[in-house]
């Protein structure tokens, strides 16, 4: 995905979020959506198979800290996110947390599909969040495949079309 979005100079040089956004860190699948204060990638980590996270382009330590821009657009591109990873991914459900607790902080979500029946033991909530830290990463091709997968029902539903509206 080309960006047509300007460089923010906010940038904590320790951030692994603002490292990304840099292009300084490699993550599998590459930019998934963005708008001009948001961007999507695919987690990286022990967060499951499809989990995107959305994290504000400046770095940004707490929710106050965000401008009326990045606030005002956060819920639509969240709505945006989770419809399209419902469509893609099959889910019954998308998590959305927000857990920014290690230096530097970022703000950031994120989004963990959650799939029916005994999928993943058929877990839910917190006990589907420990099981999934105790399993192993994504392999990176699993991870570029469904970050396209996701990509392409984002672009397929929301392409040229105003932040909010579906």
């Amino acid at each position: 995905m080309s960006n047509i979005y300007p460089t923010v100079t906010d940038y904590h040089p320790d951030c692994l979020a603002c490292r990304i956004i840099a292009g300084e860190v490699f993550v599998p699948g590459g930019t998934i959506a963005e708008n001009a204060w948001w961007l999507a990638d695919h987690c990286l980590g022990k967060h499951g198979l499809g989990a995107v996270v959305i994290k504000t382009r400046a770095h940004r330590e707490n929710f106050w800290d965000l401008t009326p821009n990045e606030a005002a657009s956060l819920g639509p591109f969240l709505q945006q996110m989770t419809y399209a990873m419902q469509i893609a991914l099959r889910a019954e459900r998308i998590y959305i947390n927000s857990w920014v607790d290690q230096p530097p902080y970022h703000m950031h979500f994120v989004l963990q599909p959650r799939y029916s029946g005994k999928t993943e033991l058929g877990l839910q909530g917190l006990e589907l969040q420990i099981y999934r830290a105790l399993q192993s990463s994504p392999q990176e091709k699993e991870m570029s495949e469904i970050a396209a997968k996701i990509r392409q029902s984002y672009q397929e539903m929301f392409a040229k079309r105003p932040l909010g509206s579906h």
